[in-house]
């Protein structure tokens, strides 16, 4: 029986990298606007947004962009100057031994993964910001 949603080379699922790519940057989204909202000086940023959900979708157009470009970044760097994994798990570095190069592009997210990930949630973010707004 195939698989619902097969991963195609993906030997494990990291949930520390799944967590860090999908979740993570939207709680930094929530964070910031809630940082900005509090302080009182929102009637720009909030007037050129047309709302409160507009305005949260840019600061999570933000994150997920910044993410997906760092993503892109690390994997470049990773296959044109070789080297260790980006540290993206919490525990990778406390191993007794580090986990291969091989072993690193196996487990999904990887790095290209996690670029098409945030690139995708950002298009989504974006998209939903010009309907609301």
């Amino acid at each position: 029986m195939p698989k619902l949603f097969p991963v195609p080379t993906a030997r494990r699922i990291d949930g520390h990298r799944l967590l860090s790519v999908a979740l993570i940057p939207l709680a930094a989204a929530i964070a910031m606007a809630s940082t900005v909202a509090a302080t009182g000086m929102t009637a720009t940023p909030l007037g050129e947004a047309n709302s409160t959900l507009g305005f949260l979708l840019d600061f999570a157009t933000f994150c997920y962009l910044a993410v997906a470009m760092a993503h892109l970044s690390g994997a470049i760097a990773e296959r044109t100057c070789g080297g260790m994994a980006a540290g993206l798990s919490m525990d990778e570095f406390d191993a007794p031994e580090p986990i291969s190069k091989d072993e690193f592009w196996r487990a999904f997210p990887n790095h290209v993964d996690g670029a098409a990930i945030a690139g995708a949630v950002t298009l989504l973010c974006t998209l939903a910001g010009a309907v609301i707004g």
